[in-house]
């Protein structure tokens, strides 16, 4: 069996049982109703499900246990990471846009511009042997490119953008510099230093990939009708975002007109788009 298929595989066993816990049985006929694993016949046996499971939890760090009463397999404690969540998500994404090459409109994407995440590739090797990049950036404000030399630290994705942090040689300030303005990118053999700098500490209070204010975080609160308030409560506006309590009498501010949520940030300005 291939790679892809085991790739395949697993992640279908990590979907299935972030939904509910499952038989053998109930996760082998789940993969023969997927039309994308139809031909293939993933699942062969309970042995197969067996090692999927060790691997799962070798590989993922995710752990899967069974019960015994039932004979249904379930995830002890949904601890699944940020990036193994993405190349779950990435693939299952890929399957389906190799399902519907065939298939006409049936999958319609947003048109967008390039992210930049050719240059990833090349940064990440930069940042894990401490190579000074160089490359050419577009700035917006003045509508010009100019040289930069950077120290890079991290790659950070906000609002479906990457970004790379580095401190600038020029002046020795950590910036951001976004992925799809970034061109002719080089990796020299100048070495440097590792820079001490924790990037989660850093943008915790931040929204966005905006930070390095001098303000403090403070408490916001947001208010919308109830309509709009189920949008923003399942997509989270950030990861501090809360509902709150409108009064002291109501134990939420949740009702028939309107829905409150607080989110711990720092102010920040910012640009909207018309």
């Amino acid at each position: 069996m291939s790679v892809r298929q085991t790739i395949k595989r697993h992640y279908k066993i990590i979907s299935l049982l972030k939904k509910r816990p499952m038989s053998f049985e109930e996760i082998s006929d789940e993969m023969l109703a997927d039309p994308d694993s139809l031909e293939e016949n993933l699942l062969k046996s309970q042995r197969t499900l067996q090692r999927d499971i060790r691997d799962i939890a070798s590989i993922y760090g995710i752990e899967i246990t069974s019960d015994r009463s039932n004979n249904k397999y379930y995830i002890v404690d949904d601890l699944e990471m940020n990036h193994s969540q993405r190349l779950r998500e990435n693939f299952e994404m890929l399957n389906a846009i190799r399902l519907s090459r065939s298939l006409g409109s049936s999958l319609i994407f947003e048109k967008r511009k390039s992210l930049g995440t050719e240059h990833m590739a090349g940064l990440l090797h930069a940042i894990q042997n401490l190579n000074i990049v160089e490359f050419q950036y577009y700035k917006f404000r003045e509508d010009s490119h100019s040289i930069r030399k950077v120290k890079p630290i991290s790659l950070k994705e906000a609002r479906n953008r990457w970004y790379l942090i580095g401190m600038d040689t020029k002046d020795g300030q950590i910036k951001n510099f976004s992925l799809d303005r970034i061109s002719e990118l080089g990796i020299t053999s100048e070495k440097f230093k590792r820079i001490d700098y924790n990037i989660h500490e850093e943008f915790k209070d931040s929204f966005g990939i905006i930070n390095g204010t001098d303000e403090e975080p403070v408490k916001v609160v947001l208010a919308f009708t109830a309509r709009e308030g189920k949008y923003v409560a399942s997509l989270p506006l950030h990861h501090s975002q809360q509902l709150i309590s409108k009064d002291e009498s109501e134990d939420k501010s949740e009702n028939e007109n309107e829905m409150r949520f607080s989110y711990f940030i720092r102010p920040t300005y910012v640009y909207i788009l018309i």
